[in-house]
C-alpha cells in the first residue's frame, strides 16, 4: 500500500468538515501513532495525528486515509472500508499499531444482540459537524470520533456501564467499540443501536408549543414521563457498588457546596461585567444574583454525589414509539474528559432540562408564535415525574428546601453559561437568559 503523503495532510485536513482548525494557519502536522489495515478488499492507513498551529494549543485528530495518484481521499467514502472497520469491533480483533493496538470490542450482554442483514448497507449520516457517523444495516450507528482527548472517553464508559452493569435501556444502547491501547490511548468509534423514526427532544418539544396555545394532558403527561426517565437514569448510575470506582457514589461535603458556591459567584463576576454593557438592568441586580449563588454554600449537606448526563438539554434526548430516549453521554464539550468525569449532584441535570424548557418557550415567541406562560407548568410537571421516580434516592438532598437552593443555584450556573455563550455567538438570542436572570433575582 501506498505510504500517505505527510506534506498533504494539511490540505486534506481542510477539506474535512469534521477538523476544527480550517479557520487557523496550520504550522505543521506529525503522525503520532498509525495502523496500517489490510481488511480483505480494503486497505487504508489509520493515523493518530497532532496539528500545530502556529497559533493556539496543538490538536489530536483521527484519520482513515488511502494515497491515491488524485492526492488523500477519506477510506470511510468506501462502504467496503466502512464495514471493515465495524468488523473489527463486532469481532472484537485486534491489530497492532506503531506504538500500541487496536482492540475491538463488541458487547456481549444478554439483550445485546443485534440481528443485521447481509449485505450489511451503510448510510452516512451529513448532520454531524465534529465527528463522522454511518448507519449501517439500519440497526447500528457507528460514530468514528475525530478529534481526540486523553483520557478515558465518558461516552464510552458510561454507555459501557449502562449496558453491562445496569436494567436502564432508555438509551440507544452501546454495542460496540473501536479502541486504540498504548502511549496514546483513546477511543476511536462507538456503535449503538440506531433509533429510525426517532426526532430529538427539542424538535418535539418546540412543535407542541407551536401546536398548543394552552398546554394539554398529553404534552404535561409527557414531560412528568421526561423527568420519570431521569430520575431512573439517575438511579442507574447511582447503583454502581463500591469497587466501581468512576461510578460509586460519594457523600456530598460542605466543602464540594462552597466549591460550587464560589465557582458560581466567580462566573457572575465574569459575566455581568460582559453583559453588563448591553444589559444596563443586569447590574443592578448583581447582589441579589450573588446572594443566590452564596445559599448554596449554607445549605446543610446530605445526599450524594454521582456520575450525571453532564450535558443535558432536549437536544440530548430521543422521542420514539412514545417513549424517552437518553443519548450523548459525551458532556461539555469545552470541559477535559477529566472534568467531565466528575461526580456530582444529580440536579444538576435537572436544572440543565429546566433551561431547556424556557429555551423552547423563548423560541416559539421570538417565532411570532403563542406567548409565554408555560414553562412553569412544563417545569412542575417535569420535577413531579423526576421526584416520584427518584423519591428515596440516597443522592437527593434531605429536604425540601436544600432540593430547592441547590437546583436554583444550578439553573443560576446555567444561565450564566447560556449568556456568556449568547453573547459570543448569537447575540440577538442574549435577551433570553437575561430575562431569565432578572426574573429569577425577582423571584427571592
Amino acid at each position: 500500500m501506498t505510504p500517505l503523503d505527510l506534506t498533504k495532510l494539511p490540505d486534506f485536513l481542510k477539506t474535512q468538515r469534521w477538523f476544527a482548525g480550517k479557520a487557523w494557519p496550520i504550522k505543521s502536522v506529525s503522525v503520532v501513532d498509525h495502523v496500517t489495515m489490510e481488511l480483505g478488499t480494503c486497505s487504508f492507513t489509520l493515523a493518530i495525528i497532532e496539528v500545530i498551529y502556529e497559533l493556539g494549543n496543538p490538536e489530536r485528530y483521527q484519520i482513515m486515509a488511502r494515497q491515491t495518484p488524485e492526492g488523500l481521499v477519506s477510506a470511510l467514502e468506501d462502504d467496503d472500508c466502512v464495514r471493515a472497520v465495524f468488523n473489527l469491533a463486532r469481532e472484537g480483533r485486534q491489530v497492532a499499531s506503531g506504538s500500541g493496538r487496536v482492540v475491538g470490542e463488541w458487547i456481549a450482554s444478554t439483550d445485546s444482540g443485534v440481528a443485521l442483514p447481509d449485505p450489511l448497507s451503510v448510510r452516512r449520516l451529513n448532520v454531524e459537524q465534529s465527528n463522522t457517523s454511518l448507519v449501517l444495516g439500519e440497526r447500528v450507528i457507528v460514530k468514528v470520533i475525530r478529534k481526540l482527548e486523553a483520557g478515558v472517553n465518558p461516552e464510552y464508559e458510561v454507555g459501557r456501564f449502562l449496558a453491562t452493569k445496569t436494567s436502564f435501556r432508555a438509551t440507544p444502547q452501546l454495542v460496540g467499540a473501536l479502541n486504540l491501547e498504548g502511549p496514546g490511548g483513546a477511543t476511536l468509534a462507538l456503535a449503538h443501536r440506531f433509533v429510525p423514526d426517532a426526532v430529538d427532544g427539542w424538535k418535539y418539544t418546540l412543535e407542541r408549543l407551536r401546536q398548543e396555545k394552552a398546554l394539554g394532558d398529553g404534552f404535561l403527561a409527557d414531560m412528568r414521563d421526561l423527568g420519570a426517565r431521569l430520575g431512573e437514569l439517575h438511579k442507574a448510575f447511582a447503583s454502581a457498588g463500591p469497587d466501581d470506582l468512576a461510578f460509586s457514589p460519594e457523600p456530598l461535603l460542605q466543602e464540594d457546596l462552597q466549591r460550587w458556591s464560589a465557582s458560581i459567584v466567580g462566573e457572575l463576576g465574569v459575566t455581568l461585567a460582559d453583559a453588563g454593557r448591553l444589559h444596563a438592568d443586569l447590574e443592578g441586580r448583581r447582589d441579589g444574583l450573588i446572594a443566590y449563588a452564596k445559599r448554596l454554600a449554607q445549605v446543610a449537606p446530605s445526599g450524594q454525589k454521582i456520575r450525571i448526563h453532564g450535558d443535558l438539554h432536549l437536544g440530548q434526548v430521543l422521542r420514539s414509539k412514545d417513549e424517552w430516549l437518553f443519548f450523548d453521554f459525551e458532556g461539555e464539550p469545552s470541559r477535559s474528559f477529566t472534568a467531565r468525569r466528575e461526580k456530582y449532584s444529580a440536579l444538576r441535570d435537572v436544572a440543565g432540562m429546566i433551561r431547556s424548557f424556557d429555551y423552547a418557550e423563548a423560541t416559539v415567541a421570538l417565532e411570532g408564535g403563542q406567548p409565554r406562560g408555560r414553562v412553569g407548568p412544563t417545569r412542575d410537571a417535569f420535577l413531579e415525574g423526576y421526584r416520584q421516580a427518584a423519591r428515596g434516592a440516597a443522592f437527593l438532598p434531605d429536604s425540601d428546601e436544600a432540593f430547592n437552593v441547590m437546583l436554583r443555584a444550578f439553573e443560576l450556573e446555567k444561565l450564566l453559561y447560556e449568556v456568556r455563550y449568547e453573547l459570543a455567538n448569537r447575540p440577538d438570542w442574549v435577551r433570553i437568559p437575561v430575562e431569565a436572570l432578572l426574573r429569577m433575582e425577582d423571584a427571592q
